[in-house]
């Protein structure tokens, strides 16, 4: 289990890490141009092969929810980062973020894990930096909720303690 310290050890040791309430920053998929999101979703989800256990209709929907983070980022400036799948660069042009969407908090810990595995285990080129937001599928709304680092010297990601956007 991932830790707040970025160690795995056992449950009853150590106490999951929580939202922390210093900072939030929501947006509405409303605000996002659906024609762009439209053609950005279906261009990436074209291009698609490993799919797990999702069907290919879920796949999509989660590169629309992907997708409305990133063209939010980019409405305060952030840069789309072109190289294929990357997500974007911060407003310097030279940091690469990624940009991952979970309906709930308690997927973050698999969501990393398979992070770690593709950086680590397969040698995928992923950003050094993760932005995690949380999306109500009932509302629409999208929450920032964390930032995670990779951390080379673990060979994994660490969710960070202080959140900076």
């Amino acid at each position: 289990m991932r830790m707040a310290t970025g160690t795995r050890q056992d449950r009853s040791i150590r106490k999951p890490t929580e939202q922390s309430s210093s900072y939030t920053e929501t947006f509405n998929q409303a605000d996002i141009d659906p024609t762009l999101l439209k053609e950005r979703a279906t261009s990436e989800w074209e291009k698609i092969t490993l799919v797990g256990n999702r069907t290919p209709q879920q796949v999509l929907m989660d590169c629309y929810m992907g997708q409305c983070a990133e063209l939010y980022l980019m409405s305060k400036g952030y840069i789309d980062n072109p190289n294929g799948y990357y997500d974007v660069f911060k407003p310097d042009g030279i940091t690469e973020i990624e940009c991952k969407v979970t309906r709930n908090p308690n997927n973050i810990t698999k969501m990393l894990d398979k992070l770690d595995e593709r950086r680590y285990g397969w040698r995928q080129g992923i950003a050094d930096k993760i932005y995690i937001w949380l999306f109500n599928e009932t509302s629409g709304d999208y929450t920032f909720y964390k930032t995670a680092t990779a951390k080379n010297n673990l060979n994994r990601y660490v969710l960070d303690d202080e959140i900076v956007l």
